[in-house]
């Protein structure tokens, strides 16, 4: 025979499960908790890394830059000493230039007795004969490195060879022929020279020739 009890169940039997259920959730709360504030310290972690992170870059930048100014720096001061350096030669040069081109301009028109002298400017394609009798200057002016000459020869052939050993001569650059004429001196009859007029431009010395590399220094033509 089958017994249905009807009875209602007793106080305790229906509040056990709801004990239950609050403890879960509790317990979800807390892990819940403790999970966000693991989370929470790897993240606070990771942002203090990186924040250590752009200090150690920010300090090496400033370095860097302290650097880059002191190099900066040490270039400028390299920069106006070559500068006082080029001045200071270009003055000592600007003194002693003159002689240094009228001695050089000397060895153009000397007669070349040695030898092995002789060897040495054929190599050139100066005339080791060349009688330097045979022409002779009437006028030397030099103003800021702009020469001209003025003289006669006896041949065309005499002042060719004074042209070619001007223009191999390490002293002087752009040598041009001005005026090249048939002439007659009243102090010798019935003999015709050749008179002649040369401009070139007389370097002194180093600092001058990176005057002309540099275009500083120009023929007076060009300058006008």
């Amino acid at each position: 025979m089958i017994r249905i009890n009807l009875m209602p169940a007793g106080p305790g039997a229906a509040g056990k499960p709801a004990k239950q259920f609050l403890l879960f959730m509790i317990i979800v709360l807390v892990a819940q908790g403790a999970l966000l504030f693991y989370l929470q310290s790897e993240a606070d972690a990771e942002l203090a890394g990186v924040k250590k992170r752009n200090g150690d870059i920010s300090n090496q930048i400033k370095e860097l830059q302290k650097k880059t100014s002191a190099v900066a720096a040490l270039e400028e001061e390299k920069a106006q000493l070559e500068r006082q350096k080029s001045v200071l030669k270009g003055l000592d040069e600007g003194q002693s230039g003159p002689v240094k081109v009228l001695h050089a301009l000397t060895q153009l028109l000397r007669k070349i007795e040695d030898p092995e002298e002789k060897l040495k400017v054929q190599n050139l394609g100066w005339n080791p004969d060349w009688d330097p009798k045979n022409l002779w200057i009437d006028g030397f002016k030099e103003d800021q490195r702009q020469l001209r000459l003025v003289g006669h020869a006896r041949t065309n052939e005499d002042l060719a060879e004074f042209l070619h050993r001007l223009n191999s001569s390490k002293h002087f650059v752009n040598v041009e022929l001005l005026v090249s004429q048939s002439v007659e001196l009243p102090s010798v009859e019935n003999v015709k020279f050749v008179q002649f007029t040369i401009e070139a431009i007389a370097l002194y010395g180093p600092a001058d020739v990176a005057k002309l590399a540099s275009g500083a220094l120009q023929p007076a033509k060009k300058r006008r």
